[in-house]
């Protein structure tokens, strides 16, 4: 019996190294890599093995037999037009190999601790034999993964565990609460007593729309955070049913819409679950300025929004909003539609870091390879190094890229011409 990936894949990559089959695709390098659905397994080449899911971080692959209904197909139909590959026919991409490289840092401070910043704690935790410092603003590790996925991904949110094992690690000093700013000890631009630095602080900043009366509206930065629980985080405006217009078509609006749809039995905050029903909101327009074939949601997202919203949910493309009012939201064409709320959900962008150089139109810290242009000993990983853009699991390449760049630069200082 074959296995198959769910929707709840977070594209770690890990079952693609120990598949001895060369069945799980695509892997990192391949196209498609990061930006669609999961990974797939081929069911012509898959021998039941079990080896992914043993190592899948969140319990994505399953048997045949105890997958959801359609996960079998959607792997399917990935390879339908693809020729079987051979186990010894490999990718461009290879397992990164675990030797300790000697020379490298001796104390590296991490500045993040989702999922960007805990992939790069992993790294050079494999690859160096440095103290490890990981700080973050929140008293709690997973940043987006614990308040950014949907409530009703519990699997998802699984990944937190291996998070919570490496800050366990005798290496690693975890300091929950701390702002890296207010670090003492900052000089030649490192903290005392550290040779790098690694920015993992991501980029939950809400692009914006640029319409009149925008202000009024509600962002997937603060809704999102609302209703996932995040400390300190309120909602900036008042629920007004019975309709409301989402704008977006990535993952993230299909997970507003859902949330504002539900039967109220997901694993809400209780205070959460009384706003929403008070609110009233029974319709939800969900509005896409392209058309469905640039839409970037999943096809397992939509399928979970439609089943809980049924025909309460309207797909509408090639819209364009010019204006929000409290008559609701008129489109370029004039057409208004009657609306008592609406939310943006057209993307993420980075904030500026202090002391570090900031690419204002891509939402970046500019750098090569992870290395901060100009700044000797500071790195990025994550979406403020490349872009709001990929799941939980693409940060693992990532600050595999990154760490490699930090100490093939640590062993060139130490051991120069090496």
């Amino acid at each position: 019996m074959t296995f198959a990936i769910s929707g709840d894949c977070c594209s770690d990559a890990s079952c693609v190294a120990v598949c001895p089959m060369n069945s799980i695709h695509p892997s990192p390098g391949e196209p498609g890599f990061g930006t669609g659905a999961s990974l797939f397994i081929d069911p012509r080449t898959c021998i039941d093995c079990g080896a992914c899911a043993d190592i899948c971080p969140v319990d994505a692959a399953k048997p045949a037999d105890e997958s959801a209904a359609g996960d079998v197909e959607r792997n399917a139909a990935y390879f339908a037009d693809r020729e079987p590959l051979e186990a010894t026919d490999l990718d461009s991409w290879e397992p990164v190999s675990y030797q300790v490289w000697g020379g490298g840092p001796a104390r590296v401070l991490v500045v993040g601790a989702g999922p960007a910043g805990m992939y790069a704690t992993r790294e050079l935790l494999l690859r160096t034999t440095a103290d490890i410092t990981v700080v973050d603003r929140s008293e709690h590790l997973g940043g987006l993964v614990r308040f950014g996925v949907a409530p009703d991904h519990p699997q998802t949110k699984q990944i937190i565990e291996s998070f919570e094992r490496l800050v366990r690690h005798p290496r690693v000093h975890w300091r929950p609460g701390t702002d890296a700013a207010t670090l003492r000890g900052w000089s030649n631009d490192l903290p005392d007593g550290y040779d790098a630095v690694v920015h993992a602080v991501g980029a939950r900043q809400s692009r914006r729309l640029g319409i009149a009366g925008e202000d009024a509206a509600c962002t997937a930065e603060d809704f999102v955070a609302w209703y996932n629980g995040r400390p300190g985080a309120t909602l900036p405006v008042e629920l007004t049913g019975p309709r409301a217009v989402v704008v977006g078509n990535g993952n993230v609006a299909i997970d507003i819409a859902r949330v504002l749809l539900s039967d109220r039995t997901m694993d809400l905050p209780a205070e959460v679950r009384r706003t929403l029903a008070a609110g009233g909101i029974k319709e939800v327009v969900l509005l896409g300025r392209r058309g469905p074939e640039q839409a970037a949601y999943t096809e397992p997202a939509l399928q979970e929004l439609l089943a809980v919203a049924g025909d309460r949910a309207e797909l509408r493309y090639h819209a364009r909003p010019a204006a929000w009012t409290s008559a609701g939201l008129t489109l370029d064409t004039g057409e208004v539609i009657a609306a008592g709320n609406l939310f943006t959900a057209i993307g993420f962008e980075g904030r500026p870091v202090d002391g570090l150089p900031f690419d204002a139109g891509r939402g970046i810290v500019p750098n090569v390879r992870g290395a901060v242009a100009g700044r000797p000993g500071h790195y990025v990983a994550g979406w403020i190094k490349r872009g709001a853009r990929g799941g939980i699991g693409v940060n693992k390449a990532c600050a595999q890229e990154t760490v490699t760049t930090l100490v093939s630069a640590s062993r060139g200082a130490a051991s120069p011409g090496s």
